[in-house]
């Protein structure tokens, strides 16, 4: 049986991607310096979980010495405004810890490496709709990262022959996510009515961001491990939307669910302004040619109400 470490496992992504690889067969090994398993309680007793800072590096090689993953999964890093905000733990976990754990995979011979990218990759400047090869200089610490965790894979591929492949998820969305940063209405538009409590929306109503759902990203994580020869280009981008929904939208189809919806508008302007800065759109051609992947949930309705279905069902999991 193939085992995978997934970093920063017990978190909002790592979870949902352990149990899509679950799923497949494989034995799953969650590293993550926190405790809290509450996003795992499903599948608690199927993983095995190893607590384990990745900025030390004798931690990191020791636990791989140990488990010698087929594939490594690198979730852990700490988010744009945890890491604008103390630069120098930014720079420990993201960039150090990421060495850590590319080299460490090296060592312990595994087969394939998937970092998480994301479109913080992408700074300032960029089109309405932007493709992998578009050039831009991040402005946070964190999408410094990515840019950096990308080529480094890249070297790691060539230098040392560990297959890479880098995904530049657009905002991640789904049952559990906590929150906090910019993008987190595009959850939370949902999240809080399935939990049958208001929200009151930051963002202005014509509002749009890529948005991933999560069962999306765990299934094109899997998949592509299970067919890594056709990642010939190693980075793309991920989205469930061609065309990004507007916050108006989301809360439309919300409404068909859930017809007492308590949602307003009161946008932040510092929040807006983030929001606006972004790329409304990424371009998928790429993903969809080489690996001939189409998103499940590229209906907006569809996702929805499977979001709702998933909160509304597993109380003690994804409420927050």
């Amino acid at each position: 049986m193939s085992s995978v470490l997934i970093t920063g496992g017990l978190g909002f992504i790592g979870s949902h991607v352990s149990r899509e690889f679950l799923n497949r067969g494989y034995n799953v090994i969650l590293m993550d310096i926190t405790d809290d398993k509450k996003l795992i309680k499903d599948i608690e007793g199927r993983v095995e979980i190893v607590k384990g800072d990745i900025t030390n590096n004798e931690t990191v090689n020791r636990i791989f010495k140990k488990y010698k993953p087929n594939i490594v999964v690198h979730y852990a890093a700490l988010l744009s405004a945890a890491a604008e905000s103390k630069p120098d733990l930014g720079y420990q976990v993201n960039f150090n810890g990421m060495w850590n754990i590319f080299d460490a995979a090296r060592k312990a011979d595994s087969d394939i490496l998937v970092f998480a990218s994301s479109i913080a990759a992408y700074g300032p400047g960029v089109p309405e709709v932007v493709k992998e090869d578009t050039y831009t200089i991040p402005q946070t610490l964190y999408g410094i990262s990515k840019q950096v965790g990308e080529m480094l894979g890249i070297w790691f591929n060539k230098k040392y022959g560990i297959k890479f492949v880098a995904f530049r998820y657009a905002s991640v969305i789904g049952p559990g996510r906590r929150d906090g940063g910019a993008s987190a209405y595009s959850t939370l538009i949902i999240q809080k009515p399935a939990q049958g409590e208001p929200y009151v929306i930051n963002v202005p109503e014509d509002a749009k961001i890529p948005i991933a759902y999560v069962k999306d990203v765990a299934f094109i994580t899997v998949y592509t491990c299970e067919n890594i020869a056709r990642a010939k280009s190693k980075i793309y981008n991920v989205a469930s939307f061609y065309e990004s929904p507007t916050a108006a939208e989301i809360v439309t189809s919300v409404k068909k669910v859930i017809p007492n919806a308590k949602l307003t508008f009161k946008p932040d302007p510092s929040i807006t302004e983030i929001v606006r800065s972004w790329p409304k759109n990424v371009d998928m051609q790429r993903i969809k040619t080489e690996l001939n992947w189409k998103p499940k949930y590229g209906e907006l309705d569809l996702l929805v109400a499977d979001f709702i279905n998933e909160v509304r069902n597993n109380p003690d999991i994804f409420y927050i």
